[in-house]
């Protein structure tokens, strides 16, 4: 997996930057609204297990970049044969203070040592770039990121350029044009990668919906 020293040098070859008109700013910047788009379409899948410490209905989760929950257990336990029978969606997610917070509406209420596992889609990370210890991007996936992240440099450079003299004359619209055309390969590889993850969006019910759904 490439790190963030490596995914400037492919972006800086992608835009022909033999002058050094990239700032390593500009570059980072452009890394991450890329990544912050690939991980919505495409988020890395991580789990997380809470040990109950106060009961309560309310439960705050430490689990890093939780943007969605894809599978919760409650109560958990790693030694049964088959750890995730008790598998809930009586739960909401919100955000509070700034923390993901679960709040449980059905019957079994959190108790001091149960355990809840969670399953989750977090942000996609580049190892270095603010401050990520590894990168989790799909090997396979890199060279779109680049091109994404070329577009995106690119457009940032060419709004720049409107404010400086001694600009060659259809500079600017040329340089957006190809950022932007860029860019346009990137989401188009977004909506195809969208249907890769087999996450379940309308996971099963566990309780019926009236006295006739059985």
């Amino acid at each position: 997996m490439s790190n963030l020293a490596a995914f400037r040098t492919r972006i800086i070859n992608s835009l022909d930057d033999s002058t050094s008109k990239y700032s390593t700013d500009v570059l980072d910047e452009a890394l991450r609204k890329i990544l912050n788009e690939y991980s919505r379409a495409y988020p890395n899948i991580a789990e997380y297990t809470l040990t109950v410490t106060t009961a309560g209905r309310s439960q705050t989760l430490a689990a890093a970049g939780l943007m969605s929950i894809v599978q919760l257990v409650h109560p958990y336990n790693d030694a049964l044969a088959d750890p995730f029978i008790y598998e809930r969606e009586d739960f909401h997610l919100a955000q509070v203070a700034g923390s993901p917070t679960l709040c449980f509406f059905g019957s079994d209420i959190p108790q001091v040592g149960e355990k809840i596992f969670v399953k989750y889609a977090a942000p996609q990370t580049i190892e270095d770039l603010d401050a990520a210890s590894a990168t989790t991007v799909r090997a396979d996936h890199e060279h779109i990121l680049i091109v994404g992240a070329s577009g995106q440099a690119a457009m940032m450079r060419a709004s720049g350029l409107n404010e400086q003299w001694g600009g060659r004359p259809g500079e600017m619209s040329s340089l957006m044009m190809w950022g932007n055309s860029q860019y346009r390969r990137f989401s188009e590889f977004l909506a195809e990668i969208k249907q890769e993850p087999s996450i379940d969006i309308f996971p099963d019910s566990f309780w019926n919906i009236d006295k006739w759904d059985k």
